[in-house]
């Protein structure tokens, strides 16, 4: 009897060690995750910012910064991956969309929205992609 008691003991903890490893594991690091987190932060504020009337160059141009920053650290933060070269060329085209949204001022809110948008396009397709 003693022994059948340790052995569902040692089950029971040997599935709770399983269930804790398994998270710690999905959870990922907090490189990739800290650059995700303030990608969407800025997404979060230039969103606003559009939606609230703010569409110049002064009021999009430190977020479109700090989003061109961070698209110089997508490779670093997430390869290797499953197909590393597929990976690079959304980094890629995500850093050629916040290089646009930058290149000129926008005329109005529509137009800014719309680099937005282009923005969000590219993290759509590497999310859909890597993220599943």
């Amino acid at each position: 009897m003693r022994a059948l008691v340790m052995l569902a003991v040692g089950l029971g903890l040997g599935a709770l060690l399983t269930v804790v490893a398994m998270n710690s594991l999905r959870r990922g690091t907090a490189y990739p995750n800290g650059v995700m987190a303030v990608m969407a932060a800025q997404m979060g504020h230039l969103d606003r910012g559009i939606k609230a009337g703010a569409c110049t160059a002064e009021d999009l141009g430190g977020h479109l910064a700090t989003l061109q920053a961070l698209g110089n650290d997508l490779e670093p933060a997430f390869l290797p991956t499953a197909d590393d070269a597929q990976f690079s060329r959304f980094a890629g085209d995500y850093r050629a969309a916040v290089g646009r949204a930058l290149a000129e001022a926008p005329r109005d809110c529509g137009e800014a929205g719309a680099r937005l948008n282009a923005i969000s396009a590219t993290c759509k397709a590497c999310h859909q992609q890597f993220k599943g």
